[in-house]
C-alpha cells in the first residue's frame, strides 16, 4: 500500500506533483508485476492445458461410488526403525513415500492426474498461480484442510516443511529442491514459493511444488524432527498409524473424518478400511504367506518363481488366487541395473566400465534363470519418447556439439546398442571384446589374474540386496573370473545395504532408477555432479560429467515439447555411452498375485505404472466367497 503525504499532495507546486507522479508510477509498476502472475487455477500442467474443468467432481479412472471397507494386506521384505520423515538416519516404514503412490500420512499440495502427462490438480492447495517466467508459484490452502488433531493447516506448515526439506532432509531430497528459496507468507492460507535458480525457473518447478507433502509445524515445535523416533507422527492424509511392531508390521487405518474426502482429486481413492504391511526377511516366506491367504496381494519379484511356484496351486486352478501380468503403459526408465562406483579406481576408467558391460551375458541369464521372462532395459528413459535411437540429428545434435571433444566418438557416429549374446552361455565374442578393452585400459592377465601396471589385481565386490539379485550376480561373477577379475558377491540386509551405498562403501551395487515423461528435478539427485560426492546421495555411480550436468540443467528450463524430447534423448545418449550402469532387466509388466477379493475401475489411466492400491477396493461378495473357500480348503 502507498501512503501519500497530504501536505505535499495539497501543494500545487512542481515538488508535490513530481512526488504524486512518482507514487502513481510505483503503484502502476506494482500492479504490472502482480499482473505478470497467472490467475489462480484449480490445477497446473507442464504443457499448460488442463483436461479436467474447474468444476470436475472426480478423475475418470476412479469409481466415486466404490465401497469402503475391508483390509489390504501386503508384504514388505526388509525392516524399518524410524517414524521420522525423510531424514538421513533410520529406515522409514512402507507408506512413507515422498513422491508417487503409497503416501498415506501426509497430504501433498497437488495431486497428479494419471490421465495426462505432468499435470496436477488441487489437493491440499485449492488453487495455484505462477509468474510468467516461472520464478514463483503461489498456492492457496483449502480452508477445510486440517491435521488429524483438528488443527487447521496453515502457511506456517508450508514454511516449516520447505525449511526442513532444504536443510535437513536426505541428500537426495535436498538436491531435488535446491532451486527453492524461502517461502513468502502472503496470508494465513496463502504462500509464494520463490525459485532462486534461474536454470530451474520452468514448469518442472511447479511440479516440484505440487509434489511437496506438508508436515505439521506445531507438532514438531517441541520435537527434533532430525532425530529418529518410534513415536507415530501426526498426519493430515487419508490414513493414520493404528498400530505397529517395529520391523514386523505396521497398520494404517482410514481416517473417517479426514478433511479431504470431497476433494475432487481424492474422491474415489483410498477405499480400504485398513492397510497392513507385513514385514518378512525373505521373499520365500512372503510367497508362502500369500498362498495361504495371510496376504491378499503380493507382487512376485522373481521370474523363476512366477513360472514354477504356482502351477499346482489348487486355488489358482479354482480361480480364487489370481496371477496377472499388469500392462506396463508408462515410462519404465532404467528399471534394473548395476551401478559402478566411479569414485573408486578402476571404475573411473570408461574402458573398464565398457568392458564390464560386455561381460554381462543378459541373454543367458534371462533364458536359464528367468525363463526368458524379462526384457533388456536399454535406456535411462526406456519405453518413452525420451529414449535415444539412431544417431543424433537436428536439435539433439546441436545440444551435443559443444561437448564433442570430451565425448566418445560413438555418441555422434553410432546408435547405442548393448552387446548381445546367443544365450548359449559362452558369450565368446563379447568376452573377447571385454578382454581387448581391458588391455587398452592397461590391464594384463598374469598367471590367470588380471593386474595393472603396478602389479595390483583387479578385485571388487558386488553388493546385492536379496536372493534374486544374488542369482543374477553369480553367473556374472563367474564370467568376470574367466577374464582374470577377482569378483565376489556380498548380500547385505536392507539396513547394511543402504548404509554402505549411502557412504560410498561399495564397488558395484544393484539398483534401478525411475523417470518421468517430462524429465524433472529428480535428475539432479540421480545423475548431476552437484550431488556426486555428497553422502546419502542417490547418484550412486558418482556421475559428474560436464555434458550430463549441462543437459540436466537445460532440461529444468525446457518446457517446449520438441526441445524437451531432444534434451532427454541427448542426455540418454551421453549416459549410455558413459557406461556408468550395466543395464540388466525390465519386466514386461507387473507380476501380481492376489486373492480375488478386489474391485477396480473399468477405465485405467495412461500415465500411471499401475492403479493399485489407490483406486482399488474390497468387493464384499468376492471377499466373502474367498473367505468361504479358505475355510473349506483349510478344513480339508
Amino acid at each position: 500500500m502507498i501512503f501519500l503525504n497530504n501536505r505535499l499532495h495539497d501543494r500545487p507546486g512542481p515538488v508535490g506533483l513530481s512526488i504524486l507522479t512518482w507514487c502513481i508510477l510505483v503503484a502502476t509498476a506494482l500492479s504490472a508485476t502482480a499482473s505478470e502472475e497467472s490467475d489462480f487455477r484449480h490445477g497446473f500442467s507442464f504443457f499448460g492445458d488442463l483436461q479436467y474443468p474447474a468444476d470436475f467432481q472426480h478423475f475418470d479412472y476412479v469409481n466415486p461410488d466404490a465401497p469402503v471397507g475391508g483390509e489390504l494386506v501386503v508384504s514388505v521384505v526388509g525392516t524399518y526403525n524410524s517414524f521420522s520423515p525423510w531424514v538421513q538416519k533410520g529406515i522409514n516404514p512402507a507408506g512413507y513415500g515422498f513422491v508417487g503412490a503409497w503416501i498415506f500420512l501426509y497430504d501433498r499440495l497437488l495431486e497428479p492426474s494419471d490421465d495426462e502427462p505432468a499435470t496436477h490438480y488441487g489437493r491440499l492447495a485449492e488453487s495455484i498461480a505462477y509468474a510468467d517466467d516461472f520464478s514463483s508459484f503461489t498456492v492457496r490452502i483449502d480452508p477445510r484442510a486440517r491435521w488429524h488433531d483438528g488443527v487447521p493447516i496453515t502457511a506456517d506448515d508450508i514454511v516449516f516443511t520447505n525449511d526442513f526439506i532444504r536443510n535437513d532432509a536426505t541428500a537426495a531430497i535436498r538436491n531435488s529442491f535446491t532451486h527453492f528459496g524461502d517461502v513468502e507468507v502472503l496470508g494465513p492460507r496463502e504462500v509464494r514459493f520463490h525459485i532462486i535458480n534461474p536454470a530451474s525457473q520452468n514448469p518442472n518447478a511447479g511440479l516440484s511444488v505440487g509434489h511437496l507433502p506438508i508436515l505439521p509445524a506445531h507438532y514438531y515445535k517441541d520435537r527434533d524432527i532430525k532425530e529418529t523416533t518410534m513415536e507415530p507422527p501426526l498426519g493430515s492424509g487419508p490414513y493414520r498409524i493404528a498400530s505397529f511392531e517395529p520391523g514386523k508390521r505396521i497398520v494404517y487405518e482410514r481416517v473417517e473424518d479426514y478433511w479431504g474426502w470431497e476433494v475432487p482429486s481424492v474422491r474415489g481413492k483410498y477405499n480400504f478400511k485398513r492397510i497392513i504391511f507385513e514385514y518378512f526377511r525373505d521373499n520365500t516366506v512372503a510367497r508362502e504367506a500369500a498362498k495361504k491367504g495371510i496376504l491378499n496381494f503380493r507382487g512376485e519379484g522373481v521370474a523363476k518363481d512366477w513360472i514354477t511356484s504356482y502351477d499346482d496351486l489348487p486355488s489358482v486352478k479354482d480361480g480364487k488366487f489370481i496371477l496377472e501380468i499388469a500392462e506396463q503403459r508408462n515410462i519404465t526408465a532404467m528399471a534394473g541395473a548395476i551401478a559402478l562406483n566411479t569414485r573408486k579406481p578402476p571404475f573411473d576408467d570408461l574402458l573398464v566400465r565398457k568392458a564390464l558391460t560386455y561381460a554381462f551375458d543378459f541373454e543367458w541369464i534371462n533364458r536359464v534363470l528367468n525363463f526368458d521372462f524379462y526384457l533388456r532395459v536399454d535406456s535411462y528413459f526406456d519405453n518413452s519418447d525420451l529414449e535415444a535411437s539412431g544417431i543424433p540429428m537436428g536439435l539433439e545434435l546441436e545440444l551435443l556439439e559443444p561437448f564433442r571433444d570430451i565425448l566418445p566418438a560413438e555418441v555422434f557416429n553410432e546408435p547405442f546398442v548393448l552387446p548381445r549374446s546367443d544365450g548359449i552361455g559362452l558369450n565368446r565374442a563379447n568376452m573377447l571384446k571385454a578382454q581387448q578393452l581391458l588391455q587398452e585400459a592397461g590391464w594384463e592377465v598374469v598367471d590367470g589374474m588380471l593386474i595393472n601396471e603396478y602389479g595390483e589385481p583387479f578385485r571388487f565386490e558386488m553388493l546385492t540386496r536379496d536372493a534374486s539379485e544374488e542369482r543374477s550376480a553369480l553367473p556374472y561373477v563367474a564370467a568376470l573370473r574367466r577374464l582374470g577379475i577377482d569378483a565376489s558377491i556380498r548380500t547385505a540386509d536392507a539396513a547394511q545395504f543402504r548404509n554402505r551405498v549411502r557412504n560410498f562403501q561399495f564397488d558395484a551395487a544393484f539398483r534401478g532408477y525411475w523417470a518421468t515423461p517430462t524429465l524433472g528435478t529428480y535428475l539432479k539427485a540421480f545423475f548431476h555432479g552437484s550431488g556426486a560426492n555428497q553422502v546419502f546421495t542417490e547418484n550412486w555411480a558418482g556421475i559428474d560429467h560436464p555434458a550430463v550436468n549441462s543437459l540436466i540443467d537445460r532440461s529444468l528450463k525446457t518446457y517446449d515439447r520438441d526441445e524437451l524430447t531432444a534434451t532427454g534423448r541427448a542426455l540418454d545418449r551421453v549416459l549410455l555411452n558413459g557406461y556408468y550402469l550395466i543395464p540388466t532387466q525390465v519386466e514386461p509388466g507387473g507380476r501380481w498375485t492376489y486373492w480375488d477379493r478386489f474391485g477396480r475401475p473399468e477405465k485405467s489411466a495412461r500415465y500411471r505404472y499401475y492403479p493399485f492400491p489407490e483406486t482399488w477396493w474390497i468387493d464384499p461378495a468376492k471377499s466373502a466367497a474367498v473367505d468361504q473357500y479358505l475355510r473349506t480348503t483349510q478344513q480339508e
